[in-house]
């Protein structure tokens, strides 16, 4: 078969469409590969759900197909999901050291029927898979040892970038590996797959390293206890807040289960250094005066549940926030999370903290490369095709313009979306088709679809309330007047809206138990009813429920 008429599909199951739940299939022949496989945390609109996954089904239906999972880096977003991938498909990890510890941690939360097979990589480790050869090219990030990938196919080589910026002076002073993508760039690469999440955004990222010399201004000038707010899987930065805290003779308190497991891991594989005692129990820094004490905490999206949400508004076990203490939250709010974010600076500061956070540009830089390193990244694969990925649609499209800036043609750029079947030969590249899939949620214990019409349930309660009306009937005639309960639904009115629906309820049973309707047509036609009356006087739409007890 010629190079021409072989193809290479190229599934995106997420991470199109919004920043998480990271997922792509790569499938030759019979063989497929997936890169990825991350989650992503529910808007406000999806109450009572923790986070989405990818729908993988169509996994699970190749599931004997599956040679390889690989894994670009340890965050949540793309390595979250992974356990419930592995309940999928029997097929070994390929991850850096510090990914594989993250995964293997999530494992203890959700066993898989058999003991997964994990394969340490490195940077520039070539593997052979089937029809694929991987190399793994080191990249810069909010978390260390993260990798894109080169992989070589039957049809061409692809590049994913993985989420990257170029840091020409990294904390760990390891810089993403311009050399290997130009490598590729002068042997032909087909197609580049690249991080769009700053796409928006002109000139570079800073580097990681700025933030010392601003940490160093804060714990020179606090006199009080200094909290700090990072997001767990960022070791760098955690790594800076170690030394500056051991440099002005401060003791480390750790707060939050994620933050304290994520500092043991990277410190058992070696990629946190401190000295034993830097890093105290709550009752020893209880003996402690303030200005001796960091407490390292999650809470940078606000999260209600996280340490430093607990500490703003009273709830947290071991520490309340008090005037003198500082507070530093280093990261930038996700879109989306600003109305938490918000509430909790204001919370600590209406309790007399003093908070550093995104305002001051000093105080967190972005793990993604801004508008100049995306296109040294085009300029040094020179890729035949182009497909921006890891963004929504906004960030996708300005990185596409990006690209034709550097003279790829629009007809060489492919805006795909999550289920999006890419075909790709030596010469051509196009979408063919589009799998239909499902927002799959996690509840607990529980995995649902999004269609079934449970968050749609939960999203009218807390958005209209509920109504529940219980009527008992005997022989063709009401025992009692009807019982209506209501939940989050009328205010100041809430009497008189009752009494309406009683007397509704009541003047429609009483008259179809006169007809002689059977028990279960009264309770549906109530229903029905209701939804439009409940409307025309009070213009909400409530849940509504209906229970018509025979005796």
């Amino acid at each position: 078969m010629t190079k021409d008429k072989q193809k290479l599909r190229i599934i995106p199951v997420g991470g199109l469409d919004a920043i998480g739940r990271n997922m792509t299939i790569f499938e030759y022949d019979e063989d497929i590969i997936i890169v990825d496989c991350g989650i992503m945390f529910p808007t406000d609109e999806m109450p009572g759900v923790d986070f989405l996954i990818p729908d993988l089904s169509y996994v699970a239906k190749n599931r004997h197909r599956v040679k390889a999972i690989l894994i670009t880096h340890g965050h949540e977003d793309h390595i979250g999901a992974v356990p419930f991938l592995l309940q999928e498909v029997n097929a070994p990890v390929y991850a850096t050291r510090i990914a594989i510890g993250l995964i293997q941690k999530r494992l203890e939360e959700k066993p898989t029927r058999e003991e997964p097979v994990f394969v340490e990589i490195s940077p520039r480790d070539v593997v052979h898979i089937e029809s694929f050869v991987v190399e793994f090219i080191r990249v810069n990030h909010s978390i260390i040892d993260g990798v894109g990938m080169a992989i070589q196919t039957p049809v061409g080589i692809v590049i994913h970038t993985g989420d990257y910026k170029i840091d020409f002076s990294p904390v760990d002073g390891e810089v993403t590996d311009l050399y290997r993508f130009a490598d590729y760039g002068e042997r032909g690469v087909l197609l580049l797959m690249s991080d769009s999440t700053n796409a928006e955004r002109p000139g570079y990222t800073r580097s990681e390293s700025v933030l010392n010399p601003k940490l160093i201004e804060i714990f020179s000038s606090s006199k009080g206890r200094i909290i700090v707010a990072s997001f767990a899987s960022n070791i760098s930065r955690i790594q800076q807040v170690l030394n500056v805290a051991q440099r002005y003779n401060r003791k480390i308190v750790v707060s939050g289960l994620t933050m304290q497991k994520n500092i043991e891991i990277a410190k058992s594989l070696g990629y946190l250094t401190f000295k034993d005692d830097l890093i105290v129990s709550v009752k020893e820094a209880d003996k402690l005066p303030d200005k001796r004490i960091v407490i390292i905490c999650t809470g940078t999206q606000g999260e209600p549940m996280s340490a430093l949400s607990r500490m703003s508004n009273g709830t947290h076990k071991h520490f309340s926030i008090s005037s003198g203490d500082t507070v530093v939250i280093t990261a930038s709010i996700i879109p989306g999370n600003d109305r938490l974010v918000n509430n909790i600076i204001n919370a600590l500061m209406i309790l007399g903290a003093e908070v550093y956070y995104e305002q001051d540009e000093d105080i967190h830089v972005s793990g993604h490369g801004s508008q100049e390193e995306l296109k040294l990244m085009i300029s040094l694969t020179k890729p035949r095709f182009f497909m921006p990925i890891h963004g929504e649609f906004k960030h996708r499209t300005a990185h596409a313009w990006i690209a034709e800036s550097l003279n790829i043609k629009t007809s060489r750029i492919i805006m795909a979306q999550n289920g999006s079947v890419i075909e790709l030969t030596g010469k051509s590249c196009e979408i063919v088709e589009t799998l239909k899939l499902s927002e799959v949620f996690i509840d607990g214990s529980e995995i649902g679809d999004m269609e079934s019409g449970i968050i749609k349930e939960r999203h009218v309660m807390s958005t209209d309330g509920v109504v529940v009306v219980t009527a008992i009937v005997s022989e063709g005639r009401l025992l009692l007047r009807p019982e209506v309960i209501t939940r989050g639904f009328a205010g100041r009115s809430s009497n008189d809206v009752v009494d309406l629906i009683r007397k509704d309820v009541e003047e429609h049973c009483e008259k179809m138990l006169a007809d002689g309707a059977r028990v279960k047509d009264i309770a549906n036609f109530i229903k029905r009813n209701l939804r439009n009356y409940v409307f025309k006087i009070t213009r909400r739409n409530p849940m509504i429920e209906v229970q018509i007890i025979e005796v």
